[in-house]
């Protein structure tokens, strides 16, 4: 009976322990959400997913304080979770990921989660960094003369674009990765024009490493996609 007793006790405290947010209630990890400037960022709700789910622990949400701080408790320890900010109003592929502690331990994230780029219901792309605003990518290539004409023309949120210069796209050129080029701007590693052009010779800029190269002024066969940008709106 003893032997049972204790069995049926060690039984029923583990199911307990099982319960979610019950023994790992002080686990989990916090961080700060900044703009492109480093900014903080404030009443954003941050999501955890966590990457291999566990009934009771794979979904976690919070929002960001006014110093742009958030926290999450109650995760699986020893979990990988990963971190992105959700809005009713824009887009962002920013996300980080992070690996929670033993049981008690509060993490701090290595570095903040920076929001550069968002897209907003507009279909506009806002860089947080620079102020520039930003159209998504042609879906088709062309001749130099037809890309300056189709970012004139462009009526996107009210209009007002051009073909970006060099320096601007190599800002937005992250080479770390694969591609070089956020997804939001549909690049995909992608030759785009550049505005910059010489009597002889026009520039591309490419997404794949960050290089640029020149082609001959009047060559239509040379056929690149299109970014467009403009000045922020105040």
């Amino acid at each position: 009976m003893k032997i049972r007793y204790v069995t049926g006790v060690f039984l029923v405290l583990c199911s307990v322990m099982l319960m979610p947010g019950f023994a790992w209630n002080k686990t989990g990890f916090e961080g700060r959400l900044v703009d492109g400037r480093g900014n903080p960022m404030s009443g954003i709700k941050i999501v955890a997913k966590q990457v291999q789910p566990v009934n009771g622990y794979e979904h976690f949400e919070t929002a960001s304080g006014p110093d742009g701080t958030f926290r999450f408790r109650g995760v699986l320890p020893f979990s990988d979770y990963v971190i992105a900010p959700r809005s009713d109003s824009w887009i962002t592929s920013s996300s980080i990921k992070t690996r929670s502690g033993p049981e008690g331990k509060m993490n701090r994230l290595d570095e903040p989660l920076m929001v550069r780029f968002i897209l907003s219901r507009d279909g506009v792309i806002k860089d947080s960094k620079t102020g520039l605003e930003w159209a998504p990518a042609s879906d088709r290539e062309m001749p130099w003369n037809l890309a300056s004409d189709y970012a004139g023309r462009l009526r996107l949120a009210g209009g007002g674009w051009r073909l970006p210069t060099r320096v601007e796209l190599k800002n937005i050129c992250d080479t770390s990765g694969e591609v070089c080029s956020d997804p939001l701007f549909n690049i995909n590693g992608s030759w785009v024009w550049t505005g910059e052009s010489t009597s002889a010779a026009v520039w591309g800029f490419d997404f794949e490493d960050g290089e640029e190269d020149k082609s001959r002024l009047g060559n239509d066969r040379d056929l690149l996609r299109v970014v467009a940008v403009r000045s922020g709106k105040v």
